[in-house]
């Protein structure tokens, strides 16, 4: 009697119902492509010296509305994409019943309302130029006309557009878990190849962005022109290094792996928090060590939950040892004292004059958004209308007999009120409690890894009210993306039970 073997695919299938193995479905072709859209827009943002000007901005919007349109596009799954049968996915239907997307359309709406319906026109005369009053709809939202370049509504629509475009696409463009590590690990050696190029530039003493580009200011850290903006991406890159790091201890524990990739991950979780100290952004030094502390706490919980052995205890004490070890020996090597002084300062409060005036700035600001509490100024006003606010306050007013230029708040909370005023401001703030709850409804709080990432995004909220990271595109891109990501990790992960 001859016997013929199995195929492989027939193998595979056999070994998974003895428990031998997994068959794995390999991702859908649109899948894979909008991995490498979300990932490139991702990648772009960071490299276009943080996607601060016009150009770049409106290039991110293109590449969030490419990757919303990849990742809503009917797919057709038959084959050994569908061993249960052919079908066809059409995710357009997932995107409607998404709240985040209907809430931020009507964002985006209101802000196109104030673009087309401007109250105040910025007239220029040589180097000077003022506000004057223009006949408006004045029951409608209303905004300030003033130049794209300079900054208006029409160029925050490009700004916040495109993180929605990304953000709505991650959750329809994504049906496997797979496909979200795909891009968690773009951004994640993304942000550790920019941390590299910062520790590089401060060990050469670079003069230049990328050792290239000529910078507006001499704070500029990796690829970002400011360092409180580089400090606050690499957090989030930390973040989703962490998270990811945590994800496959937890796997490789639960599978009694002999190795994973976890120590790969820790390694760059040490590049990013070296280049974050060597930025000398105080807020970001304060929530680097904050997160570290709260993820240890986080981890130690978990693991009092799961129990382990006393070998087990052993083993983890000496891959913690020689973490510690490593990171001491790195910070040695890197000089990276000034900065933890820079922490030292911002907790001991000894930099009182930079904290008195951004309380001044921020009270101005306040002052500001009192006078059009509904509906603010308008998108991208802030620069335009702020001086009329900034003369009372003298210390902010004028250095010597020039006047102070404030571009932002150095608060996002309340610069965004501001100029989007309560109606604005309460639909971004329903988008976030929205995801709270269904995080929480997803049961996500159980799952370690997605722990990690929430932390990061309410850190980065905290960031927002010491200074304006939000503000900026890349920031806001990254830091969207990983918002939405961890809600869909969350669902897929409560679908595999």
């Amino acid at each position: 009697m001859s016997t013929s073997r199995p195929s492989s695919a027939h193998a595979k299938i056999i070994q998974s119902f003895r428990g031998e193995a997994r068959a794995p479905i390999p991702l859908h072709p649109l899948e894979k492509a909008f991995a490498i859209a979300a990932g490139a827009h991702l990648c772009f943002v960071a490299w276009a010296i943080g996607a601060r000007m016009p150009w770049a901005q409106m290039v991110s919007l293109g590449l969030g509305v490419l990757a919303l349109v990849i990742a809503v596009w009917p797919r057709r799954y038959e084959g050994e994409l569908a061993p249960q049968g052919a079908f066809t996915l059409h995710p357009a239907s997932k995107l409607l019943r998404f709240p985040i997307f209907w809430i931020g359309l009507l964002f985006l709406g209101y802000v196109a309302c104030q673009a087309l319906n401007p109250a105040w026109l910025r007239v220029t005369a040589g180097v000077f130029w003022m506000l004057t009053p223009i006949d408006h709809v004045t029951w409608l939202p209303s905004g300030v006309d003033a130049p794209f370049e300079r900054m208006n509504a029409w160029r925050m629509l490009c700004i916040w557009g495109g993180a929605w475009a990304l953000g709505c696409g991650l959750w329809v463009g994504i049906t496997r878990r797979a496909g979200l590590l795909w891009v968690l690990n773009i951004l994640a050696v993304n942000a550790t190849v920019i941390a590299l190029i910062a520790i590089l530039q401060k060990v050469t003493g670079a003069k230049k962005i990328l050792w290239v580009f000529d910078s507006i200011a001499a704070s500029f850290h990796g690829t970002f022109v400011y360092e409180n903006h580089a400090g606050a991406y690499l957090n989030l890159g930390l973040v989703v290094v962490a998270s990811l790091g945590m994800w496959h201890y937890v796997r490789g524990l639960r599978r009694l792996e002999r190795s994973t990739p976890a120590p790969i991950y820790a390694f760059m979780g040490v590049v990013i928090a070296s280049a974050l100290l060597m930025s000398k952004s105080r807020a970001s030094i304060f929530l680097l060590v904050a997160f570290v502390v709260t993820a240890a706490v986080v981890v130690l919980v978990w693991r009092s939950r799961q129990g382990e052995s006393t070998s087990s205890r052993w083993v983890n004490g000496a891959l913690a040892a020689g973490a510690l070890a490593f990171l001491v020996s790195t910070a040695i090597f890197l000089n990276l004292q000034a900065g933890f002084q820079e922490l030292r300062t911002l907790w001991s409060g000894e930099d009182k004059v930079s904290f008195m005036i951004r309380d001044k700035a921020r009270q101005a600001t306040w002052d500001m958004f009192e006078d059009r509490r509904l509906t603010g100024w308008g998108a991208g006003s802030f620069r335009h209308v702020f001086p009329n606010y900034q003369r009372n306050y003298p210390e902010i007013h004028l250095s010597g007999r020039r006047m102070l230029a404030w571009d932002h708040a150095h608060n996002d909370h309340v610069q965004l009120l501001a100029e989007v005023g309560l109606i604005g401001y309460g639909m971004v703030a329903a988008s976030f409690l929205w995801g709270l709850v269904y995080f929480a409804l997803r049961r996500g709080f159980t799952q370690p890894q997605l722990v990690l990432l929430l932390m990061g995004i309410c850190f980065a909220l905290v960031h927002g009210w010491a200074d304006f990271p939000l503000y900026n595109t890349a920031v806001l891109v990254t830091f969207f993306a990983v918002g939405v990501a961890g809600l869909r990790w969350a669902e897929i992960e409560q679908e595999r039970r």
